[in-house]
């Protein structure tokens, strides 16, 4: 797996009233990989992935965000939610905040979930409460 065919099943795996929008910017440095909407926010993700952890668990991880990346992320975060994603294999480390701390293999491993779930904090951030007013209606009996 490289990091196109993480984010396309992260993208696969998104509920349908998300809207998603993969970012190409060759003129503009730094604009992360997606965007996603729903009706209570907008989310910018900059995607990383690795293929193997490293044998040594203090080993930090090597990941090519590059600091141009890193200072649009922390400019954002103040007014719309942003992530940094760092995929290996299938799971993910989900990152909303001191994006240039170094990250080692144990840290990952202790707090890396599945890749699925990535899909869902993206929905749960775009759609906060709606979540729960879908589900509110969609297991109400009708008389």
């Amino acid at each position: 797996m490289n990091e196109h065919s993480f984010v396309r099943s992260i993208h696969n795996a998104l509920h349908p009233d998300v809207y998603k929008w993969k970012i190409h910017d060759t003129y503009t440095g730094g604009v992360p990989d997606a965007f996603y909407s729903g009706p209570a926010k907008s989310l910018f993700v900059e995607y990383k992935y690795i293929k193997t952890l490293p044998k040594k668990d203090n080993t930090v991880l090597r990941h090519s965000l590059s600091k141009l990346q890193a200072a649009w992320l922390d400019k954002v975060k103040h007014s719309t939610p942003v992530g940094l994603v760092l995929g290996v294999e299938d799971t993910a480390l989900i990152i909303i905040d001191n994006f240039s701390n170094s990250i080692s293999k144990m840290q990952y491993l202790n707090m890396c979930v599945p890749r699925q779930h990535v899909a869902e904090w993206i929905y749960n951030v775009t759609h906060g409460g709606a979540a729960y007013e879908r589900l509110k209606t969609n297991t109400t009996i009708s008389t």
